[in-house]
């Protein structure tokens, strides 16, 4: 139960006949806005995938690679064939290849399918290509 009521100090007087009320508030000024511009409206649209119709096999980047080395096609085969090898057992193994001629070689997602699996792989590459090798340089 609240005690009595604590004042600052003696009541003030009032006029005879009146009577407390509370003070009016005055009311809020109404502030009229322009409507805000209408937003431009973008659409977005997804990227679509890079597609080439050019497709290099096995056989034509042995090639490729006897023009540009000079090498025998005997000798390059066996080594292009060991990387594909090696190249297959790191993909297998979830692990990321980081080649710096290439780039960073990473799996992206991996998906069983009915006769083995679809790995998406995903390179990241630098804008500026180092050479391979230098003239005369075999190392």
């Amino acid at each position: 139960m609240p005690g009595p009521r604590k004042t600052d100090g003696p009541p003030k007087p009032r006029a005879a006949g009146t009577r407390r009320t509370a003070a009016k508030k005055p009311a809020p000024a109404v502030k009229l806005v322009e409507p805000a511009p209408k937003p431009e409206i973008t659409v977005v649209t997804p990227a679509e995938p890079v597609v080439s119709e050019k497709m290099v096999k096995k056989n034509d980047l042995i090639d490729r690679v006897v023009e540009a080395s000079g090498l025998k096609r005997k000798d390059v085969k066996p080594a292009l064939e060991a990387m594909f090898a090696e190249m297959d057992k790191i993909i297998g193994e979830g692990a990321t290849l980081q080649i710096p001629e290439l780039g960073k070689l990473m799996i992206h997602k991996r998906k069983p399918v009915a006769n083995g699996e679809m790995v998406m792989l995903k390179l990241r590459r630098k804008t500026a290509a180092k050479p391979l090798a230098e003239d005369g340089d075999n190392g």
